[in-house]
């Protein structure tokens, strides 16, 4: 499992992430939402990402990308966010 705090509150983009992520679940109580990207599972709360199934840090590479690509589209104040 790889797990890493996140540099900014998602709270209020989960609900709507969650609908753009095909077969993600969102848990409004925990604010929490989990999904599967490849063989990786997924789930992100308001400050924590955690992927399970890690075995290539070039899929990951890919994930996050394709993830932060998604906040930075929900996000209505258009905070860019850089991984690296």
């Amino acid at each position: 499992m790889l797990s890493s705090n996140y540099p900014v509150i998602l709270a209020q983009l989960l609900p709507r992430m969650s609908k753009l992520i095909e077969g993600c679940a969102y848990n409004p109580e925990a604010n929490l939402m989990a999904f599967r990207f490849n063989d990786m599972a997924v789930t992100v709360e308001s400050r924590q990402i955690n992927i399970f199934n890690v075995e290539d840090e070039a899929k990951v590479k890919t994930l996050m990308d394709w993830l932060v690509n998604i906040i930075n589209g929900t996000d209505k104040n258009n905070l860019i966010i850089d991984v690296n």
